[in-house]
């Protein structure tokens, strides 16, 4: 069985894939949790990774399945057959989505004023006092430099 890339209309991945799964298909359509901000409230909201893409896992003879599914457009087609993914690529995906959510919740316990020790790139093992995070980075002050630096939340313990 491949893993197939199926097109769907925008905004209905999740729908999709939850009737997918009710047929029997194995599917997988990664999800990013966000928060979105009003000026009244926050929602942490569930947005797909790849926007209008849905991964199908079922046997070549059983493609026209999905079809049955409202909101499926059509496959991704590369060099005129099925693109097909391998095994390998949607594990990576999918690990590297669990590695997402831990930097979502290595977010959630920074504050400013905190210290942190930098795991990644050119300021790896530095350490440095926290005094501004947003969604993706966290700035911080490096004493030992005397400077103050920018670095994407994963690169940060």
């Amino acid at each position: 069985m491949n893993w197939f890339v199926l097109c769907v209309k925008a905004q209905q991945e999740k729908k999709v894939a939850d009737i997918l799964t009710k047929m029997q298909v194995e599917v997988y359509c990664p999800m990013l949790k966000e928060t979105k901000v009003w000026s009244d409230r926050q929602k942490v909201v569930e947005t797909p990774l790849f926007k209008s893409y849905v991964f199908v896992k079922l046997e070549e003879k059983y493609r026209g399945i999905v079809f049955g599914a409202p909101g499926v457009i059509r496959y991704l087609f590369y060099l005129g057959k099925p693109a097909l993914v391998r095994d390998e690529e949607i594990w990576d995906i999918k690990k590297w989505m669990a590695g997402d959510s831990k930097d979502l919740n290595a977010l959630s316990q920074l504050i400013p004023g905190s210290e942190i020790v930098i795991q990644n790139g050119v300021l790896k093992d530095h350490k440095g006092i926290v005094y501004w995070i947003n969604k993706n980075n966290v700035s911080f002050f490096l004493k030992e430099m005397g400077v103050s630096a920018q670095v994407k939340l994963r690169d940060v313990v």
